[in-house]
């Protein structure tokens, strides 16, 4: 007989962890089986999915799942809207990025757009095509949930869109800009400068030398935010309804009280240190109400409201400006 028995009970994992580092390739040219890779072996004889795992894997990205069917001949994209949900089924991507035929690129980018609005997503895809060609592709799709790496290349895809995806989904959320990032294996946008200029005021990005590097220009979405804004904010709803719902489902009792107030406050500065630590934020503040200022119906509902939590972003610094100055 034992006189101790001890019943662990795991506490270390959040109560639900959206996979914001996971990827999603979509290949809209060919019918392709729903698979988890690590590497390209299994794509041989898919040659564009083939391309564009390659980036994928050549700029940092450690697991992809891709999916594929030719919807080259679809009148309104709906068909892509299917796919995502019947891959979104089992697994609960974050990132997606997508082979698109350039007859379609519009109107798929357009459904791309719906599915991300409709389901905290992040499109980081690429479009093909002169200047023109790439603004009217993207014209109206305005959102902070798409953005679009465009290269002037007669080929259906070039791998960029997978490369920027490498390169960035696994890194740490808010621990980096999207722009000025080396991106390898892929050529260049081949845009000239007044192009270039002309894209990205409308929040279209390309991949330009600067000095000897091969560097995305400059990491918006097409609302003109910042891909890592997006991916930040979507982080920190995700991580504070984690923490709060860790905290009610694993204390006895969140009481009325300070003590049981300080249990909400805690929870929630746990993530504000954990963000800091990620270079995410440069501060944060927990605003809690006063216990005298609850009102009885709110206590008689077992509802807290006016908790905030104000978060001050650390932002990036992606151009410089300065002068210098030459005396004799």
């Amino acid at each position: 007989m034992r006189i101790v028995t001890v019943a662990v009970i795991d506490l270390t994992r959040p109560v639900e962890q959206k996979g914001f580092k996971s990827c999603l390739l979509v290949d809209c040219t060919e019918q392709i089986n729903k698979a988890v890779i690590s590497d390209t072996k299994s794509l041989s004889g898919k040659a564009l999915a083939l391309k564009t795992a390659t980036a994928f894997f050549a700029n940092g990205g450690q697991t992809l799942t891709v999916v594929g069917q030719d919807l080259s001949a679809s009148e309104d994209g709906k068909e892509i809207l299917a796919l995502l949900d019947g891959v979104m089924e089992t697994n609960k991507f974050y990132g997606i990025t997508a082979i698109l035929p350039v007859a379609k690129q519009k109107v798929l980018l357009g459904k791309l757009k719906e599915y991300a609005e409709g389901h905290e997503c992040l499109v980081v895809t690429e479009v093909v095509g002169e200047k023109d060609a790439v603004k009217t592709a993207v014209q109206n799709l305005n959102s902070d949930r798409v953005a679009v790496f465009a290269t002037k290349a007669e080929e259906v895809n070039t791998g960029l869109g997978a490369g920027v995806c490498g390169m960035g989904f696994p890194q740490n959320e808010g621990s980096i800009t999207w722009a000025n990032k080396v991106i390898t294996g892929v050529p260049l946008s081949k845009y000239t400068t007044a192009e270039e200029q002309e894209l990205i005021r409308s929040n279209i990005n390309y991949l330009t030398n600067e000095l000897g590097f091969n560097i995305t220009q400059f990491g918006r979405t097409l609302s003109g935010s910042n891909i890592d804004i997006t991916r930040t904010k979507d982080w920190l709803r995700n991580r504070i309804a984690e923490s709060l719902t860790s905290a009610l489902v694993n204390s006895k009792k969140v009481a009325y009280t300070k003590k049981g107030l300080a249990i909400v406050s805690n929870a929630l500065s746990e993530v504000g240190i954990q963000e800091i630590g990620q270079d995410m934020l440069d501060s944060y503040e927990v605003i809690m109400p006063k216990i005298e200022d609850i009102p009885t119906a709110d206590k008689a509902n077992r509802v807290l409201r006016g908790v905030t939590f104000v978060a001050v972003l650390s932002g990036a610094v992606e151009t410089i400006d300065m002068e210098l100055v030459v005396k004799l």
